[in-house]
């Protein structure tokens, strides 16, 4: 089974470190760099391209919410599970979304795509 979360807390530490899976693939000629735990996408020339733009996308999906104070209540919105203790942040798994996401639903069934894991860190007081 694909296990979505993979990271760690440290503590003391103001993030938690998250392995989160991206999917690479192409449309209309664009890559495209989608992290679907979280909704987001960038794009490019290349895959690196794609997945800079998919970091400025996150860093500001993350500057947004924690200024707006709902990241808690979006993430659990996305599927994820909060807890308070040493894991606090748990996403869903690619199989539950796939059914709730016709996007994801999309890439999966009709594109060629890659997955990688990337670093993602999330504010643990959020």
């Amino acid at each position: 089974m694909l296990k979505n979360l993979q990271g760690e807390w440290k503590k003391g530490s103001n993030t938690v470190e998250m392995f989160l899976p991206v999917m690479s693939f192409e449309e209309d000629g664009v890559q495209i760099a989608y992290i679907p735990v979280l909704d987001l996408s960038g794009y490019g020339n290349t895959e690196k391209e794609a997945l800079d733009s998919l970091y400025v996308a996150i860093n500001e999906y993350l500057s947004y919410t924690i200024r707006k104070n709902t990241l808690v209540q979006d993430l659990k919105a996305h599927g994820w599970t909060i807890k308070k203790k040493s894991k606090p942040f748990i996403a869903p798994e690619i199989t539950d979304l796939i059914t709730k996401n016709e996007y994801l639903h999309d890439i999966v069934n009709t594109k060629p795509y890659s997955m990688k894991r990337v670093p993602v860190n999330i504010p643990q007081y959020a």
